[in-house]
């Protein structure tokens, strides 16, 4: 009967749900439709009501109805989707377009990493290296600090190298570590977790704490020095924390596959070396981070910045400035937000003086970096180069100053080449990143890794190919499994960003003005709310860096702004659930259920988030470093 009852529930709910998405397409918007909700103060409830129906959708399904989270995801993506806008133009058609092509955008980014990675787990824990490596840092950590050894590895191997892949290359260690000591599980993947999640949202390289240092002003080595004098104490107390938890609510860990035991335990002389042990894990790591490091030194060269010498004709390039029509590159630049009105003025007057002319160059290096700088009409009938439009249709939100002001340069050479120099690009410098950007990539630095880890497996245990194909098909179906959950949690957080739910938060915030220590509290209360609402940590941050920004304005705090930056980094760590792609790599890739996770990864992110904002506002007040803003 209880059966039963649940079936017909989640009918009632899904055809109930559809069919109000129904409707509401087949409403006038004058009738008073969810287009048109809003309130008295101007705040649109529209995104508001529609992230409160995705949140009701997807717990409902999955905690109450016990639905399998991949179809919960998905059905509740779905019909957030079709929930969303009700202008007239869309047919409910384009609104499942939206939903699969959120799925393909979130596969395409995640589907090869998970895929090595469930090899290269399999493929460790059978061959002995997994349990090679564990022996060798218990003798170094001892049993009771295992749990710290974990939390470093991550909180290191996150500098240069994403999350997901840190978790997915230690996930096999902890299970190792179980197998060996039979208790404490959950501590040490919250370990692992710990380590590598606020050192994602601190310290740059990752682009996340990168993009924040950009938007903010702030010196990369400042955000690198100060997010991690942030990172270190939250990191302490969040293993601290890990230990409650585990103590109090311990999780055994349950086999990924059906055939995850098959192989017979080695014995110490029989696992293979420490190197050979090691290799899955460093190779992909060292690969990417000297990827990284070469990109980060090319970067910052800035072989797109405008010198005194590339404008060719000052005073014809005032004349053209001065007398700009509208919808044309020139007006595009004396309208840029980037420039005051008393600086539109000197560039419109002719440079003769070498400081006039730098000061031309400094202004228009600002015009550069205006992320509102290119416009369809403007640049109508101008032909652009290849490498204009490759950025062009680029992830804007997410692009670097450096990249942005490569895209706009370019964009200015192609409307103007008799008063723009051509920029030379390819540095030494970039010359060895590029020669490093296949190797560097994750998917590529990955897969030798995964080869690596199945050469391994296949010479100690002596298999032939095809029993070590069979080894492997097991690993790719339960990989298969964790990334079409992970994808649809990507479309799911997709949809509820085309919610313009960020919209409303902005509005919601605007004119809040504030100092000190109010600042810091803003800052990370709005990137908290952004991480809540859309999932994605790097957009709560880069938006939430934006916003603060334009808050503070000319009127700077008593403290370096790189306090902002960790208050805004600290915020996109709370609030991760269902829509969040970390939630389901910690739950899918740990073995863990819905609900442990959001008893332990939830919680967890809370505390590191609490305690960056506590050490941030602390390290602001003792620690100020007026200087460098």
């Amino acid at each position: 009967m209880m059966r039963h009852t649940r079936i017909l529930f989640i009918l009632v709910l899904l055809v109930g749900g559809f069919a109000a998405a129904g409707f509401a397409f087949a409403a006038e918007p004058a009738a008073g439709g969810l287009a048109d909700l809003d309130n008295s103060t101007g705040l649109d409830l529209q995104p508001i009501l529609l992230l409160a129906i995705g949140i009701v959708s997807v717990l409902a399904m999955i905690i109450g109805l016990k639905l399998n989270a991949f179809l919960a995801l998905i059905l509740s993506a779905l019909l957030v989707s079709l929930l969303i806008g009700f202008t007239g133009d869309q047919s409910a058609g384009s609104r499942m377009d939206a939903v699969t092509t959120a799925f393909g955008g979130s596969a395409k980014n995640i589907g090869i990493v998970i895929a090595m990675a469930a090899i290269i787990g399999k493929c460790m824990l059978d061959s002995g290296a997994a349990d090679r490596i564990v022996r060798s840092s218990i003798r170094v950590t001892g049993e009771k600090k295992a749990s710290f050894g974990l939390m470093i590895s991550s909180f290191i191997l996150a500098v240069p190298v994403f999350f997901d892949t840190v978790f997915y290359l230690l996930v096999p260690l902890a299970r190792s570590l179980f197998r060996r000591t039979n208790k404490h599980y959950l501590r040490y993947l919250m370990a692992i977790a710990t380590g590598g999640a606020i050192t994602h949202t601190l310290v740059p390289p990752t682009p996340g704490p990168l993009l924040v240092s950009s938007i903010l002003g702030v010196e990369i080595g400042m955000m690198m020095l100060v997010g991690t004098l942030v990172a270190i104490p939250a990191a302490i107390v969040g293993i601290v924390f890990s230990y409650v938890v585990d103590n109090k609510r311990p999780v055994v860990m349950r086999p990924l596959g059906a055939n995850e035991n098959k192989h017979k335990p080695l014995m110490e002389d029989q696992l293979p070396s420490l190197w050979v042990s090691l290799l899955p894990v460093l190779l992909p790591v060292v690969l990417i981070g000297a990827g990284t490091l070469a990109t980060t030194l090319a970067d910052r060269e800035d072989r797109a910045a405008l010198t005194t010498t590339d404008i060719t004709q000052y005073e014809q390039l005032a004349s053209i400035l001065a007398n700009a029509e509208p919808k044309t590159p020139a007006a595009r630049v004396i309208k840029s937000q980037r420039l005051a009105p008393e600086e539109v003025e000197r560039l419109t007057s002719p440079a003769t003086t070498d400081a006039e002319k730098k000061e031309v160059v400094r202004l228009m290096n600002e015009v550069l970096l205006d992320k509102e700088f290119y416009d369809e009409n403007a640049f109508l009938g101008i032909p652009l180069s290849d490498i204009a439009k490759a950025k062009i249709s680029a992830n804007q939100l997410r692009m670097k100053p450096v990249d942005r002001r490569r895209m706009n340069r370019a964009l200015l050479e192609d409307a103007y080449p008799d008063l723009v120099a051509k920029h030379d690009w390819n540095s030494p410098s970039r010359n060895v990143a590029q020669a490093l950007s296949l190797w560097s990539n994750p998917d590529f630095a990955l897969m030798l890794a995964a080869i690596c880890a199945m050469l391994t497996l296949k010479i100690v245990r002596s298999l032939s190919w095809r029993d070590l194909a069979t080894d492997i098909e097991e690993a790719l179906m339960s990989g298969g499994v964790i990334i079409l959950i992970t994808a649809a949690g990507g479309a799911f957080g997709a949809m509820l960003t085309e919610t313009n739910i960020s919209d409303a938060i902005q509005t919601a915030f605007r004119n809040q003005g504030g100092a000190g220590i109010e600042l810091l509290l803003l800052g990370w209360g709005i990137s908290a709310v952004l991480k809540i609402a859309q999932g994605s940590s790097t957009v709560a941050m880069i938006i939430g860096a934006g916003m603060m920004s334009a808050i503070i304005g000319d009127a700077k705090p008593d403290y370096n702004l790189v306090y902002i930056a960790t208050a805004v980094g600290s915020g996109s760590l709370m609030g991760s659930w269902m829509n969040d792609s970390g939630f389901w790599v910690f739950t899918k890739m740990g073995g863990l259920t819905e609900s442990e996770s959001l008893r332990s990864w939830t919680p967890l992110l809370a505390v590191l988030s609490v305690t960056g904002l506590i050490v941030t506002i602390m390290l602001s007040q003792v620690l100020p470093m007026r200087g460098g803003m």
